[in-house]
């Protein structure tokens, strides 16, 4: 009786969960399969796109053009480079974070989430008035006697609005996964002769790194 009453509850947890799954279906599985499918379409410059004509000519180009290389390849070392940052600067920051009071600690939350709750338009006007030709930072420069430098379209345009925006990201899981920490086990090795840096290494760093 026991295991038909287990059965049916797991029944009813699937027939619960059936409007999630539906939804996750219609707009995530639905328009990927689609996607998929309309990659293996002939495209003409005159019509559009053939429903009807099937080619493996796209994956070709992007298998064999240099150009699409040069993409992959600029796409892996910024990404590398916005993922290194982000660790550099995004661990520290978690582990402060944690040892903050609760006032302190509420204002920092919200400083690190503002870049999630400002709209695009926004942020990419806001670093256009930092980097610009004519922005801060070159008024900056020439105010100081230097020449002004491109700074906007850049890579490292690029990489500081990217860190800016995945740093909340790193820090919240991380943080996440210090708030979870025994203090007791940090207090033993330190009254133990280790140094700060070794708890770090070898107590710390260890635990967090699921997150």
């Amino acid at each position: 009786m026991s295991l038909m009453s287990e059965m049916r509850q797991g029944g009813r947890g699937y027939w619960r969960s059936a409007p999630a799954l539906a939804l996750y279906i219609g707009l995530l599985v639905l328009p990927l399969g689609l996607t998929l499918l309309l990659s293996f379409n002939v495209f003409d410059y005159q019509v559009g796109v053939k429903s009807d004509s099937y080619t493996l000519a796209n994956y070709t180009a992007v298998v064999t053009d240099s150009y699409f290389y040069e993409i992959f390849l600029r796409t892996f070392w910024i990404s590398a480079l916005v993922t290194l940052l982000c660790v550099l600067i995004g661990v520290p920051e978690a582990y402060i974070l944690s040892r903050m009071g609760t006032p302190w600690r509420s204002i920092f939350l919200i400083l690190i989430l503002t870049p999630l709750l400002i709209s695009v338009v926004v942020r990419a006007f806001g670093w256009s008035l930092l980097l610009g030709a004519d922005g801060l930072i070159n008024q900056a420069i020439q105010f100081m006697g230097g020449r002004p430098v491109k700074l906007l379209y850049t890579p490292f345009a690029v990489i500081i609005a990217l860190v800016h925006v995945m740093l909340p990201f790193m820090i919240i899981p991380v943080w996440t996964s210090l708030q979870k920490l025994d203090p007791t086990a940090e207090q033993a090795a330190l009254s133990l002769g280790a140094s700060q840096a070794k708890v770090m290494r070898l107590i710390v760093l260890p635990q967090v790194m699921p997150g």
